[in-house]
């Protein structure tokens, strides 16, 4: 992401020739589709480690936590 980052704000600046944008646009590209990649695979284990034995999604509520203690003063 932070190489994204860094070919956006260098294209939006306007300073770089235009080959040298095409090919850092075109570099862009590649990254979306790779981090769009490492996302899916990312869900898709989430998806399976969050199936119970059955099957079926299961959701799990997060523990409630405590409120503090309000200080006496």
């Amino acid at each position: 992401m932070g190489e994204l980052e860094k070919i956006v704000r260098a294209i939006e600046s306007g300073e770089v020739p235009l080959a040298a944008a095409l090919a850092q646009y075109e570099k862009g590209i590649e990254l979306i589709s790779y981090c769009q990649k490492v996302l899916s695979q990312a869900e898709q284990k989430i998806a399976k480690l969050s199936k119970g034995l059955d099957g079926q999604l299961k959701i799990e509520e997060a523990p409630k936590l405590s409120e503090p203690e309000a200080e006496e003063g």
